[in-house]
């Protein structure tokens, strides 16, 4: 991968990562993970206005970008990250811009996840926004895979579910719909925005016995998109994801 500048961003490759920037030295970063399907971009403006309101709530104006509807992309990732810049840790946030492509499956329709609730509490994200500090996110996950899950449902320090590892989470419980609100700590994913419009969900303050409780589920992120909960603690769920998949794949990837 070469890199790449233009208005202020720089195209990383994997031997250009400035160290001295806080970013990197205390996780003092914000993101946008933009899911690109034969070189079209998915929910690139709602990703941006994202990324605009972190900027803005870290002190910072979101930097002239270029566009990416231009850039030779396949499928993959695209992730813009906005950086503390180098300094002291209570130095002005100067939202230096990069930009990281990785070549990459983007699903809609993936194989149902083994899903497990994690024990240890999660420390919810500073405003809410997605940042560069994602190591209790990566402990969570590993240890459901060593117990031979592929995600973990996570919980703040109140007892109250945030979502799963790496991804949101939506829950039937009593035939109704809800996913964790953003107060608890929740991503505000744009994939999970899309599933509220859609199917009517509602935001809840759910604690763990709520959650094991539900008799169907499924996660959402940029990567996966609506990606079905087959097991749950080792209980079996329903898959009652097939026509909102169908419908994501139509109007997102299609239209």
């Amino acid at each position: 991968m070469k890199t790449w500048k233009n208005n202020g961003l720089i195209w990383m490759d994997c031997e250009m990562l400035p160290l001295a920037d806080r970013g990197f030295r205390y996780g003092m970063s914000v993101f946008e993970t933009i899911a690109v399907h034969d070189g079209k971009l998915l929910f690139l403006e709602p990703h941006l206005q994202r990324l605009k309101h972190a900027a803005a709530d870290c002190g910072c104006v979101l930097p002239e970008l270029p566009d990416f509807n231009l850039l030779p992309l396949g499928t993959g990732l695209l992730r813009i990250y906005l950086t503390a810049g180098a300094g002291a840790p209570e130095a002005p946030f100067t939202g230096n811009a990069y930009a990281l492509f990785d070549e990459a499956e983007v699903g809609w329709n993936l194989s149902p996840l083994r899903v497990a609730l994690h024990a240890a509490p999660c420390m919810p994200r500073p405003g809410g926004w997605k940042t560069g500090n994602y190591w209790q996110n990566i402990d969570a996950l590993v240890a459901s895979r060593c117990i031979g899950c592929d995600e973990a449902l996570v919980c703040n320090p109140a007892g109250m579910l945030m979502g799963a590892a790496m991804a949101n989470v939506f829950l039937l419980i009593d035939g109704s719909w809800v996913t964790p609100t953003l107060e608890t700590g929740a991503r505000n994913g744009v994939v999970r925005e899309w599933v509220l419009d859609t199917l009517g969900a509602a935001e809840s303050l759910l604690d763990a016995d709520e959650a094991l409780r539900c008799s169907s589920a499924f996660v959402t992120n940029s990567r996966v998109g609506i990606r079905p909960i087959g097991e749950l603690n080792g209980r079996p769920l329903v898959d009652s994801t097939s026509i909102l998949q169908q419908r994501y794949f139509d109007e997102i990837f299609t239209s």
